[in-house]
């Protein structure tokens, strides 16, 4: 971490906290800046503090405390290691909250019904890392599981995490439903979006179209009986993004809006990069939504990250029931470096 750096955000913060003195609503403003500086001066200041432990460590000369203090020492390296981890590739959205998408590719049924064991498994490591989780919008299946679900994550470096899980995931397994046994191979797609807030990202209200229709569950049925769904396309590309996830209009529009400006910002920064340098290329291909990065294979009880080739591969439980995805998370970051 960079000392200079962490003066300016120590200037920000103080530029920060005299402006919200003198208004108190303008923390709605710089709520991203602000996030983002405490975040960083937390970190370093943590790192400060673990340094001189370490030093104060090595100055106790005590045969009897040898042992101890080394295992200290090691543990004060760690934890080091862990907050340095989150700067090794730093991106100016890796502070930034998360749209992520997940959608039922080929496979039919089956791909529907891995959508939400998915879902689920994100679930659970976004609440183990104190994160904030809510549904934007689902599309579910007649015949179970989810078509597509759209969450907002919110949490710190949510987006740095997060982000190496945009990709195909191939799931290879015997469906409860195949009587005779044979295996099938189904996909579904996850997109990993920095959020952007609306004063980041400007769109023009002559560039939208909003409908609104009535929400509808699967199989047709309705929800409710009153127009709260909302339908919004982006006419110049005729990008189209729905919400009926509430039943309130506005609350289902502020939705759709959110999800469209991520969309547009993630577009946008896509095309800013395609003449970047083979390191950069190398750190996209790390999260491209078309590439299959990932094989749950039940059958053998693997988990294989095609990033990561075999240099360690993941029982279906490790993922699914212990919660390791930080692991393999940190293992492709290493990887990507």
């Amino acid at each position: 971490m960079d000392s200079i750096k962490y003066q300016e955000y120590k200037d920000a913060l103080q530029d920060f906290n005299n402006k919200i003195k003198e208004n108190p609503l303008f923390i709605e403003d710089i709520a991203d800046d602000y996030n983002e500086a405490i975040t960083y001066i937390n970190d370093f200041e943590e790192i400060s503090r673990l340094k001189n432990q370490y030093t104060n460590n090595n100055s106790i000369h005590d045969n009897d405390l040898n042992t101890i203090i080394k295992e200290e020492n090691s543990n004060i390296l760690d934890q080091i290691q862990i907050i340095e981890n989150k700067y090794i590739k730093y991106d100016k959205d890796d502070f930034k909250n998360v749209i992520l998408e997940i959608r039922a590719g080929t496979g039919g049924e089956e791909a529907s019904l891995f959508c939400e064991e998915m879902y689920e498994m994100y679930k659970k490591y976004i609440l183990s890392k104190g994160w904030e989780i809510e549904i934007l919008d689902i599309s579910e299946s007649s015949s179970g599981g989810f078509k597509q679900i759209i969450l907002e994550v919110k949490g710190d470096m949510a987006y740095s995490n997060l982000k190496f899980e945009s990709g195909v995931h191939r799931v290879q397994r015997v469906p409860k439903t195949e009587s005779a046994g044979r295996i099938h191979t189904s996909t579904i797609s996850v997109v990993v979006l920095p959020e952007v807030k609306e004063k980041d990202f400007k769109i023009k209200d002559s560039d939208l179209r909003i409908d609104y229709f009535r929400a509808s569950g699967a199989g047709g049925q309705h929800v409710n009986k009153t127009d709260s769904a909302v339908r919004v396309t982006y006419m110049p590309t005729g990008m189209i993004v729905t919400s009926q996830n509430t039943r309130f209009q506005q609350k289902n529009k502020e939705s759709a809006l959110q999800i469209l400006r991520s969309r547009l910002y993630n577009i946008q920064k896509e095309d800013s990069q395609k003449e970047a340098s083979e390191k950069r290329q190398k750190q996209i291909s790390g999260g491209n939504r078309s590439e299959k990065i990932r094989t749950y294979n039940f059958l053998q009880d693997r988990i294989t990250d095609h990033r990561i080739g075999k240099s360690k591969n993941f029982h279906i439980n490790d993922i699914f029931s212990k919660n390791q995805l930080q692991e393999l998370i940190d293992l492709i970051k290493n990887e990507s470096n």
